[in-house]
């Protein structure tokens, strides 16, 4: 027999867990539809495209120099998405040599005291990404990438484009690569500091012009102190020692990072007054890398970068070039092929395996 409060208790608990039932996909609908506006909501900017979108003011490099640093060393992915379509072309010379031991007597350099080039880089950058990069030299070396309608062609100075696998090819790192004059002389100068001259304009554009006033805005480089240090290789077994530190090559390198200092710098600089992107530059730099021992002479270093833009926001078209199809197969895969009888129709590696002849005594 139930007692009047036992059936009203049994009530309760029926009512209570039939609205949770009813409450619960109530909840998850509204759960369920607050994560569908988050991941169908328009797609924010990334990278590049979200850093062009930072106001950067072209009046304050001469007072902040972290600004200066970001402007100094803006990536051309981001240029271009601030400028939109237009062509900058850059020119950098310089030489490496050791002191007046480069020099002779009778007024011309010792060869193996010099290492000089001049490089020539042009750039045309359209306004719906495509873009093409030539680079050549005094050296009569040189390349030219364009990547245009969603596929990259490159050829070497003298020779004819060919399409490459854009899973093997970034033609945006060779276009940093060669157009990186102007951040890797801030870097060797530790950070330039800048005086702004005035309003001023630069292929047609208005500018912000500053003068070099000095080097060392940036004393170091910020290095994140949680990283471990370098391993170096381990002397071979059952030779004590200390590890052997590494290669050549990369001991140099080294040595140039952290033995290198500017000695003097001087130049101009235009910066777009809207957008803040830089337009053009004039710059000179001496910079030494003090030698390993007291007898040797230290290395000497003298930069000369020139860089402008033009055709700003005009009719810039980077069109597909003509184009050689790759080979079926290279001729130093083709010629012994073509000797040892292998070759199918059409000059074709033919798809039979070699018959190899049994072994003596075997059946």
């Amino acid at each position: 027999m139930n007692l009047p409060f036992e059936r009203n208790a049994r009530a309760a608990l029926l009512l209570g867990a039939l609205c949770g039932t009813l409450c619960v996909p109530a909840c998850k609908r509204s759960e369920d539809q607050a994560a569908k506006a988050r991941i169908f909501s328009p797609e924010q900017p990334v990278g590049a495209q979200a850093e062009a979108q930072e106001k950067l003011d072209a009046r304050r490099l001469g007072a902040d120099g972290v600004l200066a640093e970001r402007i100094l060393r803006m990536p051309q992915a981001e240029i271009a998405h601030r400028l939109g379509a237009h062509k900058t072309t850059s020119r950098v010379s310089f030489d490496w040599h050791r002191g007046a031991a480069a020099h002779l007597a009778d007024g011309g350099v010792d060869s193996d005291q010099l290492v000089a080039l001049t490089e020539d880089v042009a750039l045309s950058q359209s306004a719906n990404g495509d873009f093409s990069v030539e680079l050549k030299n005094d050296h009569n070396r040189g390349f030219e990438l364009v990547w245009a309608g969603g596929g990259a062609y490159a050829r070497s100075l003298f020779g004819a484009f060919h399409k490459r696998r854009t899973d093997r090819t970034d033609p945006t790192i060779a276009r940093e690569q060669a157009l990186g004059a102007l951040a890797t002389f801030d870097r060797l100068s530790r950070g330039l500091k800048l005086r702004m001259v005035g309003e001023a304009k630069s292929g047609g554009r208005a500018a912000i012009e500053y003068a070099v006033a000095g080097f060392g805005a940036i004393p170091k480089e910020k290095i994140d102190g949680e990283l471990p240090p370098p391993v170096y290789p381990e002397p071979p077994p059952g030779q004590a020692g200390k590890a052997l530190g590494p290669d050549p090559d990369t001991a140099r390198r080294l040595e140039i990072r952290e033995k290198e200092q500017p000695t003097s710098v001087s130049g101009s600089l235009f910066v777009d007054a809207q957008t803040g992107a830089p337009l053009a530059a004039e710059l000179h730099g001496q910079f030494r890398v003090a030698p390993a021992s007291k007898e040797a002479s230290p290395a000497e270093l003298s930069l000369t970068v020139s860089i402008s833009t033009s055709e700003v926001g005009k009719s810039v078209v980077v069109h597909v070039p003509a184009f050689e199809p790759d080979p079926s197969a290279p001729h130093g895969v083709k010629d012994p092929l073509r000797f040892m009888g292998k070759l199918g129709p059409g000059g074709t590696p033919s798809n039979e395996e070699p018959v190899e002849d049994d072994e003596p005594g075997t059946e």
